[in-house]
């Protein structure tokens, strides 16, 4: 299941790139709640030219024009970890994995705020193992690490409340890769025997009847670290697709993982992920590893390309690619400026080739589902499961402060294929012990619920918030995100919007346009450009 989503194609998640950098922005459309004022006209006739400074090497926009360098992440620390930790094979030139400096792993855990305390919990204990073949062990070291950081009690908790109860959102396959890192996360801080028989029962169920390689070797992986036995498994049935000599036929995680459960290796199978040893995904280049020398432990393989700085952690790949997200806030800039009859053709085509894929996970055909909806393009099977998908998204089961973001997603997903409002609205509105007031998430969500049309509902969740003042407010305090999504709140809840304000806001948004690229804009003045900038900045101006 690889994703698109920069360096974080995961084969055993698909909504972390959902859960920081993969959430969708929330402007609304603005024909909502117009009222009959005189505006400037309509601004964008440089965006599509300027759009190629967000263009990715794999053709969709990047969610913003800085350059990825060498900052480390966790991400690739663990992977780049495990993959130099396999080695070359034959145990004699195996290259030694730096140490990793504990203070500035406990930094970066700390810091890397784009993963869920559980899902850093689990790159620490993966960047800490004794083992790169990927058995999780009770880790002191990974526990003092998480407690220097500030996570670890959080973390805890956040992977024992989803082993235990999985989240409704979330299909089968993510729910039981998610619960399957979490349970080694769980085993790696020394909480194994707080896992229920029965979350332990219903892992072993799921990986028997799942069909796709990858997360059933990372159920089994978490099955027999904790010293259970492996389930028959129904993904075996695909064995013969190891002897597909296209390579391009069956997605490299995929063709090992199925190698490493069945402990098969044809020639075909093994030439293919020769080549994958150099593919640009860490997560790719490592489990191809593992499956080739599961295979033959003495097999003489290229030295890895992971290259550990003197600290022991992994830097981010410094090739810019683009992600599904930024180009659904591309694609709406588009609309809101007027120009997406003339969208890029390289944007076009970026869409066309992920559509065309033979796998693509659910959220990520939702993005696509969107994006090409917006662009009135037809972009082939996968934009077709995510259509169908978004017609199967329930409420989620939570109200919204405990569950913002799959409220947000439903909402969008919803108010662009016009589904209408949901079911139960009024948990999306409830501010539990709190007052709503200004937090920034409820005008995010009651621009996402008017432009879902539930303008009553959007009403409610912002009664009594001078929207009109908090534009200005935000834009004068240097927060343009936050002004875009008072405004299309304000229009969503049928607030009037002065003239003045229309007249006044090129005047306000001039300094946060990017100086190398004036049609492109910045969150805060004097910033990079960005995608979700730029879709704010253009639905201000519309």
């Amino acid at each position: 299941m690889k994703r698109p989503e920069s360096t974080r194609k995961r084969f055993l998640l698909s909504l972390c790139g959902l859960l920081g950098a993969g959430v969708f922005s929330a402007v609304a459309f603005l024909e909502l709640g117009k009222s009959p004022v005189e505006r400037p006209g309509r601004p964008g006739s440089e965006l599509v030219e300027q759009l190629a400074a967000l263009r990715g090497a794999n053709d969709l926009a990047r969610s913003t024009t800085q350059v990825v360098g060498d900052d480390p992440s966790l991400y690739p620390t663990a992977y780049q970890r495990l993959e130099v930790g396999l080695g070359v094979g034959r145990g004699d030139r195996v290259k030694p994995v730096p140490p990793a400096a504990l203070d500035e792993l406990a930094g970066l855990a700390r810091r890397d705020v784009l993963d869920t305390p559980a899902w850093r919990a689990y790159y620490v204990c993966l960047a800490l193992s004794d083992n790169p073949a990927s058995v999780v062990r009770t880790s002191r070291r990974a526990t003092d690490v998480l407690t220097r950081a500030g996570i670890r009690e959080a973390a805890q908790e956040e992977a024992s409340s989803y082993v235990r109860k999985p989240s409704a959102q979330d299909d089968h396959l993510t729910s039981l890769a998610t619960r399957a890192a979490f349970v080694q996360t769980l085993t790696c801080l020394g909480q194994r025997e707080t896992v229920p028989a029965t979350a332990w029962k219903q892992l072993s169920s799921d990986a028997a009847q799942a069909r796709e390689p990858a997360p059933v070797l990372q159920a089994r992986d978490a099955l027999t670290s904790a010293g259970r036995s492996s389930p028959t498994l129904r993904v075996l049935d695909r064995v013969g697709e190891l002897e597909e000599a296209d390579c391009a036929r069956l997605e490299p995680v995929a063709r090992a993982a199925l190698s490493i459960l069945s402990a098969r290796l044809p020639p075909e199978s093994r030439a293919c992920l020769r080549q994958s040893l150099r593919d640009e995904d860490l997560q790719t280049r490592w489990l191809s590893r593992r499956a080739l020398l599961a295979a033959n432990p003495d097999a003489t393989l290229p030295s890895p390309t992971a290259d550990l700085r003197p600290d022991g952690l992994g830097a981010k790949a410094p090739r810019q690619l683009g992600t599904l997200t930024a180009t659904y806030d591309i694609a709406r800039a588009l609309t809101a400026s007027g120009q997406w009859e003339a969208a890029p053709e390289w944007l076009k085509n970026g869409l066309r080739d992920q559509g065309g894929r033979e796998e693509l996970d659910g959220a990520d055909q939702v993005l696509l589902a969107l994006s090409c909806h917006r662009l009135h393009l037809d972009c082939g099977p996968q934009a077709d499961k995510g259509v169908r998908r978004v017609g199967r998204m329930s409420a989620p089961v939570q109200p919204a402060p405990l569950q913002h973001r799959a409220w947000h997603r439903l909402l969008t997903a919803r108010a662009e294929f016009e589904l209408g409002c949901p079911d139960r609205t009024d948990d999306a509105t409830a501010s539990g012990p709190e007052s709503p007031a200004l937090k920034p998430e409820s005008i995010q969500l009651a621009a996402a619920l008017g432009e879902a049309g539930c303008r009553q509902a959007a009403a409610h969740l912002v009664a009594g918030v001078n929207l009109v003042g908090l534009v200005r407010a935000k834009l004068s305090e240097g927060d343009l995100l936050a002004a875009g999504d008072a405004l299309q709140a304000a229009l969503a809840t049928n607030k009037p919007i002065p003239q003045a304000l229309h007249q006044e806001l090129p005047s306000l948004l001039a300094r946060y346009r990017n100086k190398e690229h004036p049609a492109l804009f910045s969150e805060r003045p004097g910033g990079p450009a960005s995608a979700r900038a730029t879709r704010a900045a253009y639905y201000l101006l519309a």
